[in-house]
């Protein structure tokens, strides 16, 4: 699993933290790495269902982006408080107004395990979804009966811009081809982005105030505002969609509303007045209050909690569907619960193994395993561990053996506790002697 075998192991158990998301992002990253990542997503290079969760990386290539975009806003704020030369203006709005929404949008985008929507696919969505998304926006605002209920506060402004919202991501979300949840985050995540870069620039160049001030502010506050919000409920729309074509029904979706309803109070909490309880203050006129904190910190929470629920659907579509090779020892019915192993070190490298009752168990001892190790091999116990399918997902436990069962990034298994095994995924007995992996 390219060293996710313990992240798709706190997947499957409903554990993972933003920390596990974002642990590759520190790491050494090669020119090789940046070009498989552009690659991904068309026709020729998206990985079958049974390969995508041993191709995927974590996350990196967002804070990159993020990194270089606000080195580049510094050296803008600088030049223009050197010289009064309006030039560095277009740069500094542009790129002020676009870098915190596009990081965001790329970090949903990384995190698309099936790895079936490129990178141009997601920009066309960020600019045509965005503009669409505004175009909707100002015609509810231009309907006349509502000209008061929007005047008399701008938390009114969530009752127009969400569904708008929602209306340009079904534009993109309708085909059955988008029917994972993380293809619904990434969606609304770039129909979000857009809007929120687009009404940055907008406040920044013709809204009145200070110009920097509204680029920091929005800059800032930009991971939890449109992009956030709308990933939430794109992603449970997916959700409630699967495999189908968008239907009427599927808004009658409970977990869609849930969602739905979390991010439009959110946005109506952000623009609501009130709590002023200053925790960044940039202009007179603008500041960062622990309200806006607090909101944040909430709409990533339910993130989290949506991403896991993504990526635990991923895990359990290749359990389903994944091809057995054709030296397999005995031919697979869809019916059972099978389970296929390779060797990959030892004496029994190259060796496939099936069961169709959802159970091997490894070990010396002829009489209750079924794929035996001589006596003389080091490590390896009388019963050492087994494998067991259950609930869609394979287990590796650990039967208390003396020198240990490990996943294949060293990390050694609780003895008698059910490890969950992704497709893709290796282990082995007491050395990287006893190397195998699940077909």
């Amino acid at each position: 699993m390219n060293g996710n075998t313990t992240f798709f192991v706190k997947a499957a158990e409903q554990k993972i933290t933003w920390r596990d998301i974002f642990s590759n992002v520190f790491k050494k990253h090669t020119k090789e790495d940046g070009e498989r990542l552009f690659m991904a997503g068309t026709a020729y290079t998206t990985p079958h269902e049974s390969r995508m969760l041993s191709e995927w990386r974590k996350p990196w290539l967002f804070a990159y982006v993020a990194l270089f975009g606000l080195v580049f806003i510094g050296l803008m704020l600088a030049m223009r408080a050197i010289t009064p030369q309006t030039v560095y203006v277009i740069p500094l709005v542009f790129v002020g107004s676009l870098i915190m929404p596009l990081a965001v949008l790329l970090l949903m985008w990384e995190m698309n395990i099936p790895r079936n929507i490129p990178i141009y696919a997601v920009l066309g969505m960020f600019f045509v979804g965005g503009g669409l998304s505004l175009i909707f926006t100002f015609l509810v605002l231009g309907i006349p009966s509502l000209d008061n209920l929007f005047a008399s506060g701008s938390q009114w402004a969530a009752l127009a811009e969400e569904p708008t919202k929602l209306a340009a991501l079904c534009v993109f979300l309708w085909k059955p081809k988008y029917k994972y949840v993380l293809n619904g985050i990434l969606i609304g995540a770039a129909i979000g982005a857009g809007f929120a870069a687009i009404e940055t620039m907008d406040y920044a160049l013709f809204r009145g105030g200070d110009m920097n001030s509204v680029l920091i502010m929005r800059g800032l506050l930009a991971p939890g505002g449109h992009v956030i919000w709308a990933a939430l409920y794109g992603g449970a729309l997916a959700m409630a969609k699967g495999g189908e074509k968008l239907q009427a029904k599927h808004f009658a979706d409970k977990e869609f509303l849930a969602y739905f309803g979390i991010a439009f109070a959110l946005h109506f909490a952000y623009n609501y007045g009130g709590f002023y309880l200053y925790v960044f203050r940039i202009s007179p006129g603008m500041a960062i209050t622990l309200k806006h904190i607090l909101l944040v910190v909430v709409a990533w929470i339910a993130m989290l909690r949506l991403i896991k629920k993504g990526v635990l659907e991923c895990m359990r579509i290749p359990q389903a569907i994944a091809p057995v090779s054709s030296e397999a020892q005995v031919p697979m019915d869809a019916s059972s619960k099978t389970i296929n192993l390779r060797g990959l070190s030892g004496m029994y490298t190259g060796s496939v193994f099936t069961a169709q009752d959802g159970k091997l168990v490894f070990g010396r001892d002829v009489r209750r395993v079924n794929i035996v190790f001589p006596p003389s091999t080091p490590g390896i116990s009388s019963v050492h561990c087994e494998i067991s399918y259950r609930n869609g997902l394979i287990y590796l436990t650990d039967k208390n053996s003396s020198h240990g069962t490990f996943l294949e990034d060293g990390t050694r298994l609780t003895p008698e506790q059910p490890y969950p095994l992704p497709r893709r995924s290796g282990f082995y007995l007491a050395s990287r002697e006893n190397m195998f992996e699940i077909e």
